[in-house]
């Protein structure tokens, strides 16, 4: 017997530890940073964050970051690439915008063994191999070819952390840069281990865990340096570090936006020690605990890497400007402080206002709180609210971008056009926790730069319908905020003013369209499915001609009422018109509810979701050839080409159609209902804001064929309406549909 038990135990101890190592996978480990890095397709980038981090530690590759060689990598880094030019910080990815020569990130190390030429030290190019190549939440590593070294990256919010491990018998350095090519920086080496400068308006403290043996400054040629205490501008400055006996180097870097002060305090308290594996599991445990507060329960692992790896994209932008201490840089140039909160900044309104913020609003709300107090600061700061050129985009005309006097914008943000949409929003799912009267003069004063007084009197913006309709959401929301303040007078005007989306459509064709200031119609195109943006911006006439999110059923009675008004729909979609890759038309496929046809927004949001999908339409025209192809991918190339992410927007509309939820007009708290692609959705609510209670949906007997909802029931009772109030979800709750393979003509339609 003894012998038995002898040869049981090994036996049964491995069967133990396999058991262990089979642990279900969490949601953080369904993220894959290289999703979206691809070309243009995306624009993300696979960078060692935190949630909502100013720090952004990537790789800038080459050539992809420099537009002259490409014009891929908006973010700084194109998984294409086989070459990067260095390690920086400060990135800003998933957007067209950035500069148009050079769209490397900012603060970049760059470890090497021995320059490779003349040319280094101007743009350093070192290979590196791809399939040595990984990314998870919070920790970036690759392995430099060339100088046969691993690098390893990871981050805090204000700071980065990188492990450097050089080959044996080799010098041991690194080259610090601006980060973009024949930039510019100030630094100060305080220390053989410190070293303090600033690029731009980003001041940094680097620490190494090794002195430095030799110094020596590059401009144009290298310049051994004797003595480096005092602050010195060059292209950049080369660390000799020798040859290390245990070839590991350690750096860390803090950042930030008020001072060297600041960056001081910032690499203190958040990453005070030489614990690299310590951060790491920090920044993952970090993500993880954001991650899992929505959970979703199904068997299709590309599906779930999508959704999890689009919730983490989210979570990029905007970023924690203020300090450890509360300390930011305002618009009026002086430095604030925010008490328990954090400063966030660098918004892109025009796009994520539609997805991302109702997000946010279920799932992070004390982020969105911290947000509105952000933005209760810019708009008490502003000192200009005068529009300027969209230069990259003439037909838009202007976009709309709070600054400082004189234009002053102390950090990188890009539009902030239906910033009151956001904040109405957010007020209304009672998310605001300051009077909102302390910011009604300056969201009253938003909406009227954005569509002036002088257009009250013929209604419309001449030549803009695409603005007209915009800018009538704005006025409905100003409306709803007026009301609830006790301004009637306000109210009034404002809801008239959120009409004058009608004064541009022209009954006789039934789109939407450019009049002339005098009341003439505007030319109008033979063929309305044309993209020529002449008069509306990135999109066709049938792109804007679903332009009215606060008041659908007026919109479709202009139609002609529900059954004219879904042919048209119909047609739409059936015809490849929808263009998932811009915001103009996100919203389209949820407005088959509001016309009393669910069964139709089902069928076209699961296409949208999982299935390939003809796209005839570009950013700013038809594709050379239409494209047929899933719209999100779990690959490298996520989303269809010319598909930039824009902050989130993507991605949050992802999320939110593939639970089921999409709020069709911000400040106005309703979402419609579609059958989630998952079995199973639940959003743990917070508990210092909401009930913190669960809120479930769950699709029975749903598959791939039964993608129809049959019925519904909400806490047990029967549903038979396709939407459901942010109350309604905020206090917990469950919603359960019953699937089918076929259509249910009667279901939702009250």
């Amino acid at each position: 017997m003894n012998n038995l038990v002898q040869y049981l135990i090994p036996g049964i101890l491995l069967l133990l530890l396999n058991a262990c190592s089979m642990q279900p996978k969490r949601p953080v480990d369904y993220v894959d940073p290289f999703i979206c890095t691809q070309g243009d397709h995306g624009h993300w980038l696979p960078a060692a964050l935190v949630p909502f981090g100013l720090v952004e530690l990537c790789p800038d590759t080459w050539p992809g970051s420099l537009t002259a060689d490409g014009d891929f990598a908006h973010s700084g880094y194109d998984f294409s690439d086989h070459q990067i030019r260095g390690f920086s910080h400060i990135h800003r990815g998933s957007s067209g915008g950035g500069s148009i020569h050079d769209r490397a990130g900012f603060i970049s190390l760059v470890p090497f063994t021995d320059a490779l030429s003349d040319t280094f030290f101007v743009n350093p190019v070192l290979d590196f191999d791809k399939n040595a190549e990984t990314a998870s939440a919070g920790y970036y590593k690759t392995h430099l070819t060339q100088q046969n070294i691993l690098a390893e990256l990871t981050a805090t919010v204000h700071t980065g952390f990188h492990r450097y491990t050089y080959p044996s018998g080799t010098p041991n350095r690194l080259f610090l840069y601006s980060g973009k090519k024949g930039g510019s920086l100030s630094c100060t080496q305080v220390s053989p281990t410190r070293v303090e400068g600033v690029v731009g308006n980003r001041w940094f403290v680097a620490e190494f865990d090794v002195p430095v043996v030799e110094t020596s400054l590059w401009k144009g040629v290298q310049t051994k340096l004797d003595s480096f205490r005092v602050a010195m501008t060059s292209e950049g400055f080369i660390f000799d570090f020798g040859e290390l006996k245990n070839k590991t180097l350690q750096v860390k870097v803090g950042i930030s936006v008020t001072g060297i002060e600041g960056a001081r305090k910032n690499l203190e308290t958040e990453n005070g020690g030489w614990d690299f594996e310590g951060i790491r599991m920090k920044a993952e445990a970090a993500w993880n605990e954001l991650l899992s507060r929505i959970r979703i329960s199904g068997d299709n692992e590309a599906d779930l890497t999508i959704f999890y790896t689009a919730l983490y994209h989210t979570c990029f932008l905007p970023q924690i400007v203020s300090d450890v201490d509360g300390l930011y840089p305002g618009l009026d140039r002086q430095l604030h402080k925010a008490e328990d909160y954090s400063f966030y900044n660098n918004y892109a309104f025009w796009d994520s206002f539609r997805t991302k913020y109702p997000l946010y609003s279920l799932w992070i709300p004390e982020v969105y709180r911290d947000i509105t107090q952000s933005l209760r600061d810019i708009y008490e700061q502003a000192g200009s609210w005068d529009p300027f050129p969209d230069t990259d985009h003439p037909p838009h005309g202007f976009c709309y971008t709070v600054r400082g006097k004189d234009g002053y914008q102390p950090f990188t943000t890009c539009r902030h056009e239906h910033m009151l949409m956001v904040m109405t929003d957010a007020y209304v799912k009672g998310l605001t926790d300051f009077p909102l009267e302390t910011v009604y003069p300056y969201m009253k004063h938003e909406a009227m730069i954005q569509m002036p007084a002088k257009y009250d009197s013929i209604g419309y913006i001449p030549a803009r319908p695409d603005q007209t309709g915009e800018y009538s959401w704005d006025n409905w929301c100003m409306a709803q905020v007026a009301k609830s303040i006790g301004h009637q007078n306000d109210y009034n005007y404002f809801m008239k003013r959120s009409e004058y989306w009608r004064n541009t459509w022209d009954p006789s064709i039934k789109y939407f369209r450019a009049r002339a200031a005098n009341g003439t119609w505007l030319d109008f195109p033979d063929d309305p499915t044309v993209n020529r943006e002449k008069y509306t911006y990135e999109g066709s006439k049938w792109h804007w001609r679903w332009n009215v999110l606060h008041n659908v059923p007026a919109m479709i009675e202009n139609f002609g009422g529900k059954e004219a008004f879904l042919k048209e729909l119909e047609f739409f979609f059936d015809n490849d018109l929808y263009t998932a890759g811009n915001q103009i038309d996100l919203h389209a496929p949820f407005l088959f509810n509001e016309a009393g046809a669910p069964w139709l927004t089902q069928k076209w949001v699961r296409k949208i979701l999982t299935e390939p999908i003809v796209q005839k339409y570009g950013t700013h025209n038809f594709f050379p050839e239409p494209i047929f192809d899933r719209v999100y991918k779990n690959t490298p190339d996520g989303y269809l080409e010319e598909m930039d992410c824009d902050y989130g927007c993507m991605a949050a509309w992802y999320n939110m159609s593939a639970m089921g939820l999409y709020q069709v007009c911000p400040g106005d708290p309703v979402y419609q209902l579609t059958a989630p692609i998952f079995e199973e959705v639940k959003i743990n609510l917070d508990k210092k804001i909401y009930s913190g209670k669960s809120f479930l949906i769950k699709a029975k007997n749903l598959s791939k064929d039964n993608i129809y909802i049959q019925s519904a029931t909400l806490n047990g009772k029967p549903l038979n309406r396709a939407w459901i109030s942010h109350g309604e979800i905020a206090q917990g709750g469950k919603l359960v549909f019953e699937m089918g393979k076929q259509p249910d003509n009667t279901w939702g339609k009250e």
